[in-house]
Order: structure tokens, then C-alpha cells, then sequence
């Protein structure tokens, strides 16, 4: 039995959870790809206890894994933690861990899920009221596709609590007087394990950190600075949280945000919302040619660069000049073939496309995931938005006199329209660079001017990101954390905020540390900025992401964790390069590894920085997950389902884990462990972006194309740094 509790068992099943998600995730993908439901490959990699390879060899599946991390848990927790009640939060967080993991292998077991279906005869169009009779409202259970055998519930279990759980899905109209409502239900007696995984696992971290950690601090310097640290991050999260987080639009007042109107030209009426002329002009012009001004060519009638809202009073007024100006930007060679235009023509103008209109619209009513049928689909809803433009029926203007003027808020418009002029996130990234180039020069010149200066420009991006989330607050009336767009500036706010801080809250601090942080700040922001940034960054949001506040905390928090665990990964690409390469197995090895072990500060403070930034980023991805689960509970009607997405958070996790448990276990010393975070960003990136490219599951609205070459560069980049880092410091070792 003790040979359970090892900690090598304990990272070959973090090894294992880890390949499991990873294939898992990619399973999904592939089984929407080929016609399947994503459900199918959930069923096979996460709930159920083997995998059998080929129909013949039998593999370890989620379950199965998870019933031997119970045994390595409790073996652990038996012959290997350290007793006494200041341990008592490292065995929280472990009962926790065993609670959750216990819980789930039996709570899917006697879980069951039914689907309700109530038809409701109308006596009018209108959905059912008084005046509708309804018939009995029936229940199937889930894998019951056809509805052969009614389940044995009534409507009583959509108020009875525990141990039911019901969960709205809407109203689907079936003809002039009928409509199905229809609700699921679940039977899950352990509903509440994740939330008390929860519970106690944050309560054991809290424990953990005032009694074994904060206590064990020696350096009053150092214990200042945390607390200053945690204040300051206390304080942003604190400001965030009393922002507005559940603007809906069917709640605001007519004098918010959802009434838009801009000073420079008239408002308009977009899908029934009032909005500024410019801001859709934006969106529209960077739909179909992926920018905000259109460049003139020779032949065009007109000079130079031209902004959006020009664009769009010609097409309505000048209709048929506009008609030869190249404003549909054509992504595949293929597709330029078969519509028969130029194969060089990277833009083409509507005279071009509207002989082929009718492929287009063929090409649009096909369905499959072909890129060039996928393309084909999207440069038909550019003809049509650009036709909708020509006729009038886009948007219709509101006139001084109308009741919608009365509504409009002049100041929130005027913010709006001088926030797309103002142009923040390339400020911020033109900042970002200058502060690092600055700090590259200091690594020269070892000037304190040069390092002033740089730290500065820390300052200046950390303020301009301030007030650009300041603006998108007030103009949005929201907390504005609903895009991956603004939570990658999120995320680089907090890099530089983590520098800034760096400077003027710690005496001794890593100058040279300000190279790879400061750099990865500017590539966030250049994504941000180039790549993610839409042409109108305030279109409506789903609803469902305007629906908790568990939503905008759970944003929030994993935005952190997110960001230590980018900044443990160019805090391991410094440690790496100034290790003295010593590899397990030496004499000095062993000794530095007995000394990390034994609870010990590591060998430098670079050491214990990206010790810590690693333990803050697991910790605050974890909460983050934990608090997107309670907002999926809410919103979805369930805590887990293994979406793509949640797979993903899953596996930085996982990842993290495994490298404390490594240098916990010393199975690697302080060269190997800084070798291995050094893929945190990678990893990071990889769950964070990558992951929107598949297009699966239920976050939908985090689907993100185009990035697919910018992370792929991303990747070789880093890891060709990271060898190179390791080949220069074994010939130096």
C-alpha cells in the first residue's frame, strides 16, 4: 500500500488525465466533423471506465483513472502527509480533491437525464397564456431519441428540488396554434459535490497559505510586498466586481447604452437597436474587406483612404459608382476559380460578384464543412449585407424628431465614437514595445535612467489599458470581460501591472525579467490588436453572456490564472537561461533538490519567483474554472460536461499539478522544473486560442477563426527558443 502512496504514481496518472483530455478534446472535434454528435466521444473517453482501441485492447478511460487517483489519495493521505493541525489545509485540499473525484465516479452512475416536452394549444399566435390549454406535460429519458416509453415523472419535479434539477431549453413553435415547451431534467442526487469540492478546497488554500506559507516568510520586505501585492489585486478585483454585470437588454432603461446615436453623422436603427452611424459603418466595411477604411484604387472615383461611414453613404446614395469599388475580400484561390474572377484579385467589388450570385446562394444552401463551401457561405452573407445596405433595409436613420432621438444618450455615444478614435489597444502595444525595446538596451548600458524610463512605459500601458476598460465599462454599462478580445487586453494589463508593481514596490527585483514580460505584453496586444480586434468592438454580446455574475467573476479570475501562468512561463525562459545546467543524478543536484523538498526557499529568487507565479496561476485557474462551472450550472443546467473549452481550462490544471507534484516529489531539480514551465505559455495558449479553432461544444460564442497561422508561429517560435536556451546552457554546464 505505500508504494501507492508515491508520488510517482501520482504523476503517471497526471500524465494520464492529461492524454486523456487531450485526446478527448480532439475527439470531439473529429466526431462533429464526421457527421456525430460530440456527445459520443464525451461517452467514451469521460464516462465510461475503459477505451477499447481498435474494438480489441482495452485502454483506462476518465473513470478508471479517477478510481486509481482515489486509491493514490487516500494512500497518500494515509502513509505520506505530514499530520499536525498546521498541515490541516494540505489535507483540506486533498479531501476536497477525493470528495470531487469520488462523487463523480458515483454520481454519473445513479445520475439519470430526462427530456419534457409540454404541447400547448393556443388560441392565438401569441405564445401561451391564460387563454392556452395544456396538455400533460411528459417526460423521456435522454437516450429515448424516439420517444417509445414515457418516464414515470409528473410536473412535480420541476419544483421539487433536490434530488431533480430542472432546466428550461424554450418554446419551439410546431404550427399557428401549437407550441412545445420543452425542459430537462436531471436526477443527480450529488449534485452538490462540486460545490463542495469547492467549499473545502478553497477554505484548505486560504488555511494553507496564512499558517504554513505567509507565516513562514522571514523577510518583513518580502511579506510587505505580498501583502501590497494581494491588496492591489484585492482592490482591482473588488472595482471590477461593482461594475454593472447583468445589463440585459431587455432590463436597461431606454436611455443606456442600447440607444446609441454619434455627433459627426446621423444615428441609425440596426435590428431594432439604435446605433451609431459610424460604429456600423465599421462593422460592416471590416466584414466584408477585414478593415475600417477602404484604399482607392486607380480606376476608383475616388482618392486615398476613405473611412467606413463614406463607404456606406455611397453604396446607399451612389449605388451604382460604389458598385466597382473592391470591397469583398476574397480568402481562397479555389473560390476565386470557381466564381470565375482573376486568380490574383485578393479584393473584388460587387459589379464582380453579383453575376455569380446565384452560385453563391447555391453554394450557401449546402451543408458541409468544406473551407470553400464555408467561405463561399460568407461571401453570400456579404452580398446580401451589402444589398440590404443599397436598398435602404440595413439600418434606417433617426431623425430628430422621432420618439428613438428623445432616448438617446449623447455622452455614451460621443464615448463610443471617440473610442474607435482614439485607438487604445495600438497606444497600449506601441507603448508595450517601446518598454521593452528600452529594457533591452538597459541589459547593454545598465543605465537607471534607461530602467526609469522603460518601467514607465509599464506604467503609461497599464494606464492606457485602465482606461480603455474604464470607456468599454461606461459605454457597454457592463463589465466589459465578454470577448476574447477584451480578455486577451485583460491579460496583458495584468502582465504590466505585475511589472509595474515589480518596480515600485520591490527593492531587489529581476531587471532582466523585464525583457520577456514586457515582450509578451506587446504580443498580446498585438494579437489583440491585429488579429482579434472586430471593426465595431461593441456589437450586442449573446445573452448568455449577459446573464450571472458568476460569469464576469469566473472571466475575471481565470484571466488571472491565465496570466500567472504565462508569466511563470517567461519567468522559467529566464531561469532556464541562467541555470548552471545540473541535470538529477549530480552531487549538487541532489543536495539543491533535498533542500526544495525539505520546504526550503530554492537556490535564487528567480527560483522562488517562478515558484510562485506557478502556484498563483494553478490557484486562480482552478477558482476560475470552479466559478465557470457554478455559471454553467445556471445558465446550461449543468456544473462539467467535458466541453472542449472546459477541457481545456482542465488540462492547464492538470499540467500545473503535474509540475508541482515533479518538484514536490523531487523527481526533477531546478533546471528540469524551470525546463518544464517553460511550456506553460505554450500550454496556456494552446487551451486558451487553440481551442476556439475547433468549433465544438457549447461555447460557441468563443469560436474563433483565424488564428490558426499566428499560433502555429507562436509555437515553433518558443520552442525553437527553448532548445536553443537548453543547448547554450549545456555547453556552459
Amino acid at each position: 500500500m505505500k508504494k501507492l502512496a508515491s508520488l510517482k504514481v501520482t504523476v503517471v496518472l497526471l500524465v494520464a488525465f492529461l492524454v486523456l483530455t487531450f485526446w478527448g478534446t480532439l475527439a470531439q472535434a473529429n466526431a462533429e466533423a464526421a457527421g456525430y454528435p460530440a456527445s459520443i466521444a464525451v461517452d467514451r473517453f469521460f464516462d465510461s471506465y475503459f477505451i477499447w482501441a481498435l474494438g480489441l485492447v482495452p485502454l483506462p478511460a476518465f473513470k478508471s483513472i479517477a478510481i486509481l487517483a482515489c486509491v493514490n489519495l487516500v494512500a497518500n493521505m494515509v502513509f505520506r502527509m505530514p499530520r499536525g493541525w498546521k498541515n490541516a489545509g494540505l489535507w483540506l485540499m486533498h479531501v476536497a480533491l477525493l470528495v470531487l473525484l469520488a462523487g463523480g465516479i458515483v454520481g454519473s452512475e445513479i445520475k439519470r437525464e430526462y427530456n419534457g416536452f409540454e404541447v400547448l394549444s393556443l388560441n392565438s399566435v401569441e405564445l401561451p397564456d391564460s387563454s392556452g390549454t395544456a396538455q400533460k406535460l411528459k417526460f423521456y429519458a435522454a437516450d429515448d431519441s424516439l420517444g417509445a416509453e414515457p418516464a414515470n415523472l409528473d410536473e412535480s419535479v420541476l419544483l421539487a428540488g433536490w434530488p431533480y434539477y430542472a432546466h428550461f431549453r424554450g418554446d419551439l413553435p410546431m404550427s399557428k396554434d401549437k407550441v412545445i415547451s420543452m425542459y430537462k431534467v436531471y436526477y443527480d442526487p450529488l449534485h452538490f459535490v462540486p460545490y463542495a469540492f469547492m467549499v473545502l478546497f478553497l477554505l484548505g488554500a486560504v488555511f494553507h497559505y496564512v499558517v504554513k506559507v505567509r507565516s513562514a516568510r522571514k523577510s518583513v520586505a518580502q511579506t510587505s510586498a505580498a501583502c501590497m501585492g494581494a491588496k492591489i489585486v484585492l482592490l482591482l478585483a473588488l472595482v471590477m466586481f461593482a461594475m454593472p454585470m447583468n445589463a440585459r437588454a431587455d432590463e436597461i432603461p431606454s436611455d443606456a447604452l442600447v440607444r446609441f446615436s454619434v455627433g459627426r453623422d446621423a444615428p441609425v436603427i440596426v435590428d431594432g437597436v439604435v446605433r451609431p452611424f459610424d460604429s456600423f459603418a465599421r462593422g460592416f466595411l471590416d466584414d466584408l474587406s477585414g478593415r475600417v477604411t477602404y484604399k482607392c484604387r486607380k480606376n476608383d472615383f475616388c482618392d486615398g483612404k476613405e473611412p467606413a461611414v463614406n463607404i456606406v453613404g455611397w453604396i446607399k446614395d451612389l449605388p451604382e459608382k460604389t458598385s466597382n469599388l473592391a470591397l469583398f475580400k476574397v480568402l481562397r484561390s479555389d473560390v476565386l476559380e470557381a466564381l470565375r474572377l482573376p486568380a490574383d484579385s485578393r479584393y473584388v467589388s460587387y459589379a464582380e460578384l453579383a453575376p455569380s450570385r446565384n452560385l453563391l446562394e447555391l453554394y450557401a444552401s449546402r451543408d458541409d464543412s468544406h473551407p470553400a463551401t464555408s467561405e463561399m457561405k460568407r461571401l453570400y452573407a456579404n452580398v446580401l449585407q451589402y444589398e440590404a445596405v443599397k436598398n435602404g433595409t440595413a439600418f434606417s436613420i433617426v431623425e430628430e424628431s422621432s420618439s428613438e432621438s428623445v432616448a438617446v444618450d449623447e455622452n455614451r455615444l460621443a464615448a463610443e465614437v471617440f473610442y474607435h478614435k482614439a485607438n487604445f489597444a495600438l497606444i497600449a502595444f506601441i507603448l508595450a514595445f517601446i518598454a521593452c525595446l528600452l529594457a533591452s538596451l538597459n541589459i547593454i548600458f545598465r543605465s537607471r535612467k534607461l530602467d526609469v524610463a522603460a518601467n514607465l512605459a509599464c506604467i503609461a500601458t497599464a494606464g492606457i489599458l485602465a482606461v480603455l476598460f474604464a470607456l468599454r465599462t461606461y459605454v457597454a454599462v457592463r463589465v466589459p470581460l465578454s470577448s476574447l478580445y477584451e480578455i486577451v487586453l485583460l491579460v496583458a494589463m495584468l502582465l504590466m501591472a505585475f511589472e509595474a508593481g515589480a518596480f515600485i514596490f520591490c527593492k531587489r527585483r529581476t531587471f532582466s525579467l523585464m525583457i520577456p514580460v514586457t515582450f509578451m505584453a506587446a504580443l498580446l496586444l498585438f494579437f489583440a490588436k491585429f488579429v482579434l480586434e472586430p471593426g465595431d468592438t461593441f456589437r450586442p454580446i449573446p445573452a448568455v453572456l449577459n446573464s450571472s455574475v458568476f460569469l464576469t467573476i469566473h472571466v475575471f479570475t481565470i484571466a488571472l490564472g491565465f496570466a500567472g501562468m504565462i508569466l511563470s512561463g517567461v519567468v522559467a525562459h529566464m531561469a532556464l537561461f541562467r541555470s548552471r545546467g545540473q541535470f538529477a543524478g549530480s552531487d549538487a543536484s541532489s543536495e539543491e533538490n533535498c533542500a526544495v523538498s525539505s520546504g526550503e526557499s530554492p537556490r535564487t529568487p528567480l527560483d522562488s519567483l517562478l515558484y510562485g507565479t506557478l502556484v498563483f496561476g494553478a490557484v486562480f485557474t482552478m477558482l476560475g474554472t470552479l466559478l465557470g462551472g457554478v455559471w454553467a450550472d445556471f445558465a446550461w443546467g449543468r456544473f462539467w460536461g467535458f466541453d472542449p473549452k472546459e477541457c481545456g481550462a482542465l488540462f492547464v490544471i492538470l499540467w500545473a499539478m503535474l509540475l508541482l507534484h515533479l518538484r514536490a516529489g523531487r523527481l526533477v531539480d531546478t533546471h528540469g522544473f524551470a525546463l518544464l514551465n517553460c511550456f506553460n505559455v505554450i500550454v496556456t495558449f494552446l487551451c486558451w486560442f487553440g481551442v476556439n479553432l475547433l468549433g465544438v461544444g457549447l461555447h460557441s460564442y468563443g469560436f474563433q477563426g483565424g488564428t490558426a497561422m499566428w499560433l502555429a508561429i507562436f509555437v515553433a517560435v518558443d520552442v525553437l527558443l527553448i532548445v536553443l536556451i537548453e543547448r547554450l546552457v549545456a555547453r556552459r554546464s
